[in-house]
């Protein structure tokens, strides 16, 4: 998209170039296959559910766990788009900022639910304690252990974030730097923890998204040393 601007040196009109966006028929593509994997998952979901005996707050608590990692995993995607600007100025920057700072508020609440979902179900065996308190799980100790310190390091990147004006620039960061390990400690404790991290679906999703990730910070590392300048 291009906009028609002065040109402030011969007074002739010139092009400024906005930030790229994709072209409509791929967006209806792009919502289209997700309404497809959204309906398929929908599918299994309902048929996991009627051939097993497990109350409706597992399951709750099973869903809440997957949205609160794909949140996760899109704040993930978008924060590391913000850190190359967009992608080398393929995207706008606030659009890609903005989706960044949603995705993380979704990750927060979703997670805070999914946790206290788990404690309201008896059968969980997660105790208030062990879902603040790393490893004070009598059951699944190192599973659940993991996921709390990722539950909490969530926490503490969020409260920063919000915070921001009131933290030294170097502290934030730092902290922040924290949201990767966040992001490995949640899919581990996916893995380990879910009793269907085997199905194909949950298998691929969890590959699908490792990989993903792996480029948008491939991306980033490659745009951060092409904008460094290079000494004669």
């Amino acid at each position: 998209m291009a906009r028609l601007t002065p040109s402030a040196e011969m007074g002739a009109p010139e092009y400024e170039r906005g930030p790229w966006r994709l072209p409509t028929p791929v967006y209806v593509l792009v919502f289209a296959s997700l309404g497809v994997l959204a309906t398929y998952a929908s599918l299994e979901l309902w048929s996991g559910m009627a051939s097993a005996e497990q109350p409706l707050l597992w399951w709750a608590g099973r869903a809440l766990g997957f949205l609160a990692y794909i949140a996760l995993w899109l704040s993930m995607i978008f924060g590391s788009l913000v850190s190359s600007g967009g992608a080398g100025g393929t995207l706008s920057k606030k659009w890609v900022m903005d989706f960044h700072q949603e995705w993380t508020l979704a990750a927060v609440i979703s997670t805070v639910l999914h946790v206290l979902v788990l404690v309201t179900h008896a059968e969980s065996h997660v105790t208030p304690w062990a879902a603040v308190i790393p490893f004070a799980s009598a059951r699944l100790t190192w599973e659940i252990g993991i996921g709390t310190i990722a539950g909490l390091g969530l926490a503490v990147i969020a409260i920063s974030s919000w915070l921001r004006t009131l933290v030294p620039y170097t502290a934030w960061r730092a902290i922040h730097a924290l949201s990767f390990g966040v992001m490995l400690l949640a899919l581990a404790h996916g893995i380990t923890v879910g009793t269907d991290s085997g199905t194909p679906l949950v298998t691929w999703l969890y590959l699908g998204t490792t990989a993903a990730l792996t480029v948008v910070m491939a991306v980033r590392v490659v745009t951060a040393l092409a904008s460094k300048p290079r000494v004669a």
